[in-house]
């Protein structure tokens, strides 16, 4: 082979590398002018849900997103600022789908800036993020509509999974022109106001938490039990402890639904609410303590335990009688884990639930509805008798009829029956009946009443002559989320919880470890100045004390000795902040060539991929092409 062949050949393998380079330079050129997005991410991080779509799509007025982000702190932690680039990220993407109908604005609120005066009147309040150099983390999200206004006041990392719907929920709430109007029914006295005279409670009824809860959030309609339709400009009903409930109700609530009306029903085979809170009259004991509204389930073709109370011994709970006397009961049921849905907004975010002496939902439902299990119980679930429940002792546990994992909550979509096809009861008016759904509906049954009872779900503190509360468990928020999502639109109700799998950068915790180490070392070094420092003010002090002009507090010499200590401070304070910005330098230099490395490694590859490629087919065409030659000459 002569020398101009092989110049000839490797000229030609560099032009095909320069070919391939230069079409994938072309390529970005041409595809970064389109409107062309893909989610590569594996967790689908800015894949936004069909209901997020819904919502967006339905949006009548301008939603302004302003988003309020300190991302210059030098004490930043960098998987903190890289979480706030996500979220950057997936308010952009928000954007894009609005069309116009939502615009998001990103500030960094600096201290004493316009920027975070506005970010404190909207409610986003700064937290310290380093007691020694004084600086305000704000991190939340303000959604505004006309004068409608809702906040995010602090977007945590551990909120992550819930991110997209509390965004969503942001945009709904503030689209509307008013607060959701939200009926509550209920024989007992679960809204703050006069106690009834059938209640054993005669005095001012100060309500249950989660009644003060929903008060101060929606528009609440108290209703009774003696109304016979449901007022038309309710559009969720919540209630709680359907006890007796005559066919007029029932079938008030059965139309309800089926004209696209929302409800959550908390029913109970035994609750303890009612032993506490219901009627001192005699008569009270012979009509139990238990709730259900059977003949709308049955038609729906579930069924509730009202006489029946689910026992789990994977669920046991320990509870205290008093006297040193205490036992585990599986009647008492403690739920956490797997027994929460996970993938459910409503309880993903949820981490212990106490209910005592629930009932489960069971069957299977009829064509046209879904069920979808929001709490169960764990494979060891059975029933006993509700009368036999509260006693103590093991030996009502003998006759427990083993039942596997059953539902004790559960959100039923779908089209619903009517339970009541012949018409209202006591009439034969039919022409007014509802016989299905008009449009898809959402119940969600609940099978216990005690779970949002403050017994059982908070502790109660007076302090300076006022009630303050505090949570035992999540049973409130449970409560809470399960109406803000029935009261959402019809979207936010199938949204689902993200769960993502955090994925350490391991380099960027070593970084973080040696500053951190470095970090402390400084710290140590001024808080054993300080203290030194102190030591000499104290016996100045006290040199000070012993003479005889006692009015004089500071002498020029202990001024001396505070001027000092001010001048290491600020020098070790400053130290401080190099060693941060040292740190955000390693770990920014270290990203950035991360980055470098994977958007040149690919494409270097492909062309590498290219050169030997082409080399080998050339050699392989040379060495055919030799005998030929020889042959022919």
């Amino acid at each position: 082979m002569t020398s101009k062949q092989t110049v000839l050949r490797w000229f030609t393998g560099l032009a095909g590398v320069g070919l391939v380079l230069g079409c994938l330079v072309a390529a970005n050129a041409v595809l970064s002018s389109l409107r062309i997005r893909a989610d590569l991410t594996e967790d689908k991080l800015y894949t936004l849900s069909q209901g997020t779509d819904e919502v967006l799509a339905g949006l009548d007025r301008v939603v302004t997103l302003k988003f309020y982000a300190s991302r210059d702190l030098a004490s930043l932690p960098i998987p903190l600022k890289n979480y706030m680039q996500q979220v950057a990220d997936l308010l952009r993407e928000y954007e894009m789908r609005g069309h116009g109908k939502l615009v998001l604005e990103v500030y960094d609120p600096k201290p004493d800036s316009d920027e975070e005066e506005w970010a404190q009147k909207y409610g986003v309040a700064g937290r310290p993020i380093d007691r020694m150099s004084g600086e305000n983390l704000y991190f939340g999200l303000v959604a505004v509509a006309g004068i409608q206004e809702a906040t995010l006041p602090f977007i945590a990392p551990a909120m992550e999974d819930r991110l997209e719907y509390e965004i969503t929920r942001l945009i709904d709430e503030v689209s509307r022109s008013a607060k959701p109007k939200l009926g509550v029914l209920s024989p007992l006295e679960i809204l703050p106001g006069a106690a009834s005279p059938m209640m054993r409670q005669r005095s001012a009824n100060p309500g249950w938490m989660f009644g003060q809860e929903l008060q101060r959030q929606y528009d609440v309609i108290k209703l009774t039990p003696t109304l016979t339709e449901i007022p038309e400009e309710i559009d969720t009903l919540v209630v709680i402890h359907p006890k007796n409930f005559p066919d007029t109700l029932l079938f008030a609530l059965d139309q309800f639904v089926l004209r696209g009306g929302r409800l959550l029903a908390f029913m109970d085979p035994l609750s303890m609410a009612d032993q506490e809170q219901g009627s001192a009259e005699q008569f009270q004991m012979m009509m139990g303590y238990s709730s259900s509204l059977s003949p709308l389930l049955k038609a729906w073709g579930l069924s509730f335990t009202d006489e029946d109370v689910v026992s789990d011994l994977g669920s046991a709970s320990v509870v205290n009688f008093g006297n040193g006397m205490s036992e585990r009961l599986p009647t008492w049921l403690t739920l956490i884990g797997d027994r929460l849905n996970q993938e459910d907004i409503a309880t993903s975010s949820l981490n212990s639930l106490m209910l005592p002496f629930a009932g489960a939902i069971t069957g299977t439902p009829v064509e046209g509805l879904t069920v979808t299990p929001l709490l169960q119980t764990s494979k060891d679930g059975a029933l006993i008798s509700a009368m036999t429940a509260s006693q103590a002792g093991v030996e009502k546990m003998r006759n427990a009829k083993p039942m596997g994992v059953m539902d004790l909550a559960v959100r039923v979509q779908g089209t619903f029956p009517t339970a009541f096809p012949d018409g209202a009861p006591g009439t034969n008016e039919v022409a007014k009946l509802l016989t299905q759904s008009e449009v898809p509906g959402v119940v969600i049954l609940v099978g216990d009443v005690d779970v949002i009872y403050d017994r059982y779900a908070v502790r109660t503190m007076n302090v300076f002559g006022q009630t303050l509360y505090e949570p035992m468990n999540d049973n409130i928020a449970l409560g809470m989320n399960l109406v803000e999502q029935i009261t959402g639109s019809d979207a936010l109700v199938g949204l689902r919880s993200r769960r993502l799998v955090e994925r350490p950068f391991t380099r960027v915790i070593e970084l973080q470890n040696e500053a951190q180490l470095r970090w402390q070392e400084e710290e140590l070094n001024l808080v054993t100045s300080l203290q030194e420092t102190q030591q000499r003010i104290n016996e100045l002090q006290r040199t000070q004390a012993g003479s005889a002009d006692q009015q004089l507090i500071i002498t020029p010499e202990m001024q001396q000795e505070l001027e000092a200590f001010r001048d290491k401070r600020f020098e070790i304070q400053k130290q401080l902040k190099d060693v941060r910005k040292n740190l955000v330098r390693d770990i920014e230099q270290l990203g950035t060539r991360v980055k470098a490395i994977n958007m040149a490694l690919m494409p270097a590859l492909v062309a590498l991929f290219g050169v030997v490629h082409g080399v080998r087919r050339r050699r392989k065409a040379l060495r055919s092409a030799g005998p030929l030659r020889e042959s022919h000459s």
